[in-house]
């Protein structure tokens, strides 16, 4: 699943691009014949069907409803193949044809390596075509170069497969309740993908991707896959999202899980969830979202024990909302000390990461040009307040003033992103 839903299904330059619509169709329905004829059944067939529909909604405005069948002569992909390019007799789009079939196995999963698909495929192919076929499969199953195939096509597959190579990395977001998990999150990934309020919001893990290539949303069930351009998180209740992420983090395959806070009162389930993803330890790096002012909270004390028991886990504490200290009043760097022998006292060497996460989103959504007028005063607000000495949050953690105009890393979002990257 998580190839899927990390990789772009759209082209962004596809030669059919200027077809008339009944020969789209025709190319559409040669290619779902192919994907067909690979696998039709299994949960991987049905990830290829979904990539199949996209293509066609794209390309033509509508799926075609009859287009995922195998006619059992081949007879769809040899009319597909045999279409020529507009204003290019001699050229037709073999090429194209079999980067999409042999690029849509490999996000999903289909079973190329199978012998009897290989002698299906080679009864469609003449000389002039087999060297597209073999091309396009060496291209994502082989590390072949793919110089035949239209480069336009390989410039997008050749920057999936450099990411897809490179190894995934998983960060456990834990934290009580209104500590700021979901607003880390959403400065992380620089999108607004989880719900912040002042009661209970999240309920269960959920999964967020990141997706680098463009601006669209893609949801997961597990089963059922939505794609969603325009970025518009709408479907909250989907565990899985796929989106392009913002900042240090955007060319790095990561996946995020949110918990929910294990201090809600009315709900015992929230704290097992929460500790059952941390015991089973599938996670590259455990990040506990830590509410700075009121760190001694019982709930938090307990939480924070139950952290440190993975003692072979990388751990990162996040010492959240200091923005709302008072210099007048409250000392963060007395603050930080108190917590690092807590830590000592429990014999751990994890990490401290002080920050405002509020800020952090804010600043990465001002890029966007999006915010509210509400939310354009409180950045102002924050913006005043980290142009002091006392509210640089990246001097905390780093032990560097952090320059005057850069409020990330004031914000001590900087600091936290280049942690994550060299952990």
């Amino acid at each position: 699943m998580q190839k899927l839903i990390t990789s772009n299904i759209i082209p962004a330059d596809h030669p059919i691009n200027g077809l008339p619509k009944r020969l789209k169709i025709k190319y559409l329905r040669g290619l779902g014949e192919a994907l067909c004829g690979i696998e039709p059944n299994s949960q991987m067939g049905y990830k290829a069907k979904f990539c199949f529909d996209v293509l066609c909604e794209h390309f033509i405005g509508e799926k075609i409803e009859d287009g995922w069948t195998y006619s059992g002569c081949n007879k769809y992909i040899k009319a597909a193949q045999s279409l020529n390019r507009i204003g290019f007799r001699f050229f037709r789009m073999s090429d194209c044809f079999w980067w999409d079939v042999y690029r849509i196995a490999y996000q999903s999963g289909l079973p190329l390596s199978y012998d009897m698909y290989d002698k299906v495929f080679k009864k469609t192919t003449d000389i002039f075509t087999h060297k597209f076929r073999e091309a396009a499969k060496k291209h994502f199953f082989a590390d072949g170069d793919g110089k035949v195939l239209p480069s336009s096509l390989t410039i997008q597959s050749f920057a999936e497969l450099s990411f897809h190579k490179r190894p995934t990395k998983r960060l456990l977001i834990v934290g009580t309740m209104s500590a700021g998990k979901s607003t880390l999150v959403n400065a992380l990934v620089g999108h607004k993908v989880a719900k912040v309020k002042t009661t209970v919001c999240t309920t269960a893990l959920s999964y967020l991707y990141n997706n680098p290539f463009r601006e669209t949303v893609l949801y997961s069930d597990g089963t059922s896959f939505v794609i969603s351009i325009g970025n518009e998180i709408t479907q909250e209740n989907i565990p899985n999202k796929a989106i392009k992420f913002m900042g240090s983090l955007e060319s790095l395959p990561i996946v995020i899980t949110d918990t929910p806070g294990v201090d809600y009162a009315y709900d015992s389930s929230h704290k097992k969830i929460t500790y059952d993803a941390i015991e089973r330890g599938d996670y590259d790096i455990l990040v506990c979202v830590c509410n700075g002012p009121y760190i001694e909270r019982n709930g938090e004390n307990d939480l924070i024990d139950h952290v440190l028991k993975q003692k072979n886990k990388k751990i990162l504490f996040i010492f959240n909302q200091l923005d709302r200290f008072d210099p007048a009043d409250d000392s963060i760097e007395e603050s930080l000390k108190q917590f690092k022998r807590l830590l000592k006292n429990k014999k751990s060497e994890a990490g401290i990461v002080p920050i405002s996460a509020k800020a952090a989103y804010l600043l990465k959504k001002e890029m966007k040009s999006t915010l509210s007028k509400f939310e354009e005063v409180e950045l102002r607000s924050l913006k005043e307040k980290m142009s002091s000495i006392f509210y640089d949050f990246g001097m905390y953690g780093t032990g560097v003033c952090s320059k005057e105009e850069d409020f990330f890393a004031r914000s001590g979002l900087t600091n936290l992103e280049t942690i994550i990257l060299n952990k």
